[in-house]
């Protein structure tokens, strides 16, 4: 194996690898650089060696990641591959304080830090960006609306420093693709993929599978109530002379923003029209009714019991009312609840119990991540599984959130370190294991519902197959809208690769028009 040298590179500890050394290369030529790359590819390689670059020119690097213990992953990262005194590797985090803050800088060479901590930083003076030679925007799809990022970025670019971008995953809208280039100053696109020539020798296998399953007779008729109390209303809100076409009354987007056009117009004229609080209020029980016959159809019974139960703590809301008092909504709940009491689970459960005993049969050192979307499914699961032989489950959900006090930052990266160490076999988690989590002794990754977002859907499956072989098992509804989310995240990654080139295209052909001027 060859190793990548450099005075600041530690010895043998970077392998070279040709394309990593093309997009290092690419940046220092063309600036400013938006990296576009699967899971497991090096990034953060990418970024270490081009800092060695940058501190081998007498300036210093900051290194920004979205959350605490990715911004830990990376310090602990530099520290291995620099070579520089670590005491000039500094992390900075909300739990660093102010004052300490102030002097860590002083003395740091390489900042690992939250964007958070320092745009409140920038804004009282603590950190000098002049002194920065390279910036990186670690998930740079964030680089958007109020996101720390943009602050960051505006201010960085005062002081003609470089800009590195990293992502998995841009987003497919070709406005937002721009709005994080734009944010950024991005002048270069660099896009790798698992085909290329150069890339096709580093990436592990990775198996990827549909498991799909079909509700059962008594899931099928709380759904049917819940469609027939959402057509009605949804009939109710067309005759009102709202444009509402029947296949958008189950559609969540059109429903939001219809909603934000009602509360428009009750802002301009809610005191001469008083329906249009009716309206809303119609609007947001759909809303609520949809919320439900998502669950139903994805979680099960006791997800949609749970859900319930919280709508009648909230009835004093005219929305909530509006369900409450609806016989369909009634009868769906007291089936629902028939169902707790008889343990009956929706069908994903047998088929996820399944396809765990399956893997740990075939290697019990595996180690396993199923995503949930919701917090109440995820404490099921744990539950659930740890009665499974040979499995060691545990959550793993985000900070503090209203009635659930979630976990900490120091329990998010013990729970990591003891899934790690294989001490927990199975993490059951929540979107907060998407992002950046690296853990590479990862062999399965179950789905436990897909996921519209093509970010998200890309995130989840490049937690396995980073360093070997991995699977991805996605667990489907048939008919419902499971299916219609896998679709779509499919449909949009396409667009998204499809945008990347275009616009890396278009960026090209402006280079070379300015270069026959400027020549």
């Amino acid at each position: 194996m060859e190793f990548f040298e450099h005075p600041l590179i530690r010895e043998k500890t970077v392998e070279r690898r040709a394309y990593q050394e093309r997009l290092v290369k690419s940046v220092l030529e063309k600036g400013n650089t938006l990296i576009v790359a699967p899971t497991a590819l090096g990034k953060t390689i990418i970024a270490a060696v081009l800092a060695a670059h940058i501190l081998e020119k007498g300036k210093n690097v900051l290194m920004l990641a979205p959350t605490k213990p990715l911004a830990m992953q990376h310090h602990k990262t530099f520290k291995s591959l620099l070579r520089i005194p670590k005491k000039e590797i500094v992390l900075i985090t909300g739990s660093t304080p102010a004052k300490h803050r102030y002097l860590l800088y002083k003395k740091a060479r390489v900042i690992s830090a939250t964007p958070q901590c320092i745009e409140n930083d920038i804004k009282q003076k603590l950190i000098e960006l002049s002194d920065i030679g390279l910036c990186v925007f670690d998930e740079a799809h964030r680089a958007v609306g109020n996101y720390s990022y943009v602050f960051i970025a505006k201010e960085y670019k005062k002081h003609a420093g470089t800009v590195l971008a990293l992502t998995a995953s841009p987003g497919h809208e070709r406005e937002r693709i721009e709005e994080v280039c734009e944010n950024l100053g991005i002048d270069n696109i660099e896009i790798i993929s698992e085909k290329d020539e150069d890339v096709k020798r580093y990436v592990p296998e990775l198996r990827l599978e549909w498991l799909r399953v079909s509700l059962p007779k008594e899931f099928e008729e709380i759904r049917g109530l819940l469609k027939d109390f959402i057509r009605e209303l949804g009939k109710q809100l067309s005759e009102s002379g709202l444009r509402l076409r029947a296949n958008e009354y189950f559609n969540r987007a059109k429903l939001l923003e219809m909603q934000e056009k009602v509360s428009g117009l009750i802002n301009r004229h809610g005191k001469e029209k008083p329906m249009l609080y009716s309206l809303a209020s119609k609007i947001a029980a759909m809303i609520k009714a949809n919320h439900a016959l998502l669950l139903i159809e994805t979680q099960g019974a006791k997800a949609l019991w749970n859900y319930m139960q919280k709508l009648h703590s909230e009835r004093k809301q005219r929305a909530v009312s509006i369900m409450l008092n609806d016989a369909r909504i009634t009868k769906a709940a007291k089936l629902a609840e028939e169902l707790v009491e008889k343990r009956m689970q929706h069908p994903k459960m047998h088929a996820l119990f399944e396809v765990i005993k399956e893997q740990l049969a075939k290697n019990p050192e595996s180690r396993i991540i199923v995503f949930n979307h919701y917090r109440d499914s995820v404490g099921e699961l744990e539950s659930m599984l740890n009665n499974l032989p040979g499995v060691r489950a545990k959550r793993f959900i985000g900070q503090a959130k209203r009635t659930d006090k979630g976990m900490s930052q120091k329990e998010q990266a013990e729970t990591i370190n003891e899934f790690e160490s294989n001490k927990i076999n199975v993490l059951v988690a929540t979107s907060v294991a998407e992002e950046g989590l690296d853990i590479p002794a990862c062999d399965l990754v179950v789905f436990f519902e897909p996921v519209p977002s093509e970010i998200r859907h890309i995130q989840r499956r490049g937690r396995t197959a980073r360093l070997r072989s991995g699977r991805v098992v996605i667990l489907i509804t048939r008919n419902t809208k499971d299916e219609a989310f896998y679709w779509s995240a499919r449909r949009k990654e396409k667009s998204m690769l499809a945008q990347l080139m275009r616009m890396k295209k278009g960026k090209r052909a402006k280079q070379e028009t300015l270069a026959k001027y400027v020549g």
